[in-house]
């Protein structure tokens, strides 16, 4: 397979997790530019897709395989699995989670984990009652609970680079820290550099 019919398979892959995970258009872009610093699939590079689709597999995108017709007549699809979602901000928060743990800053990247911290901070937000699954979180939830995580996201990459004597990005005036999408590009440049000592 050429490298670029592989590209497009990748980007095709990437449209169909899109569409399986119900994200909308700003959360999609948001998902791309977290991974890659890009916001369009089609600049990505083959490596920048092939993080795109792990953090859509972490957040429960199945690319399924084509099996020939009598196999499937026989499994039908629970319709539950196709309404898990119930907002687009659980796909992020499912990235947000899965990238916090790539980068080593949880020690535990799993989905009950995540639950246990969704049920900490719904106690907070809920008026004292907690959503115990990720799944479960409605739109009213979802969003301060994807905020919270981003911003404990924010501060460990920043000690991370402060640890490591590296720049922290600031705020165009220079009075505070930049956004997470900056300090994300700046902490993932750091570990690149790292790994290619």
């Amino acid at each position: 397979m050429t490298a670029n019919s592989e590209r497009t398979r990748l980007i095709r892959l990437v449209q169909v997790g899109r569409r399986s995970l119900g994200l909308d258009e700003e959360t999609y872009r948001e998902l791309l530019a977290q991974q890659s610093g890009k916001r369009s699939a089609a600049e990505l590079t083959l490596q920048e897709l092939e993080k795109v689709l792990a953090a859509m597999k972490g957040a429960g995108f199945k690319p399924t395989v084509k099996r020939p017709v009598k196999e499937t007549t026989s499994k039908r699809l629970s319709p539950a699995r196709r309404t898990q979602i119930k907002t687009a901000e659980i796909g992020v928060i499912r990235a947000v989670w899965i990238t916090m743990y790539r980068h080593g800053l949880l020690r535990d990247g799993s989905e009950t984990a995540l639950n246990h911290y969704v049920e900490r901070q719904t106690v907070r937000l809920n008026k004292g009652i907690g959503v115990a699954e990720v799944a479960w979180l409605s739109e009213e939830l979802a969003y301060p609970v994807l905020e919270s995580l981003k911003n404990w996201h924010k501060r460990e990459m920043v000690e991370a680079l402060q640890a490591a004597k590296r720049p922290v990005p600031l705020s165009r005036s220079g009075a505070r820290v930049a956004g997470y999408q900056a300090v994300l590009a700046a902490f993932e440049q750091m570990q690149a550099e790292v790994q290619h000592g």
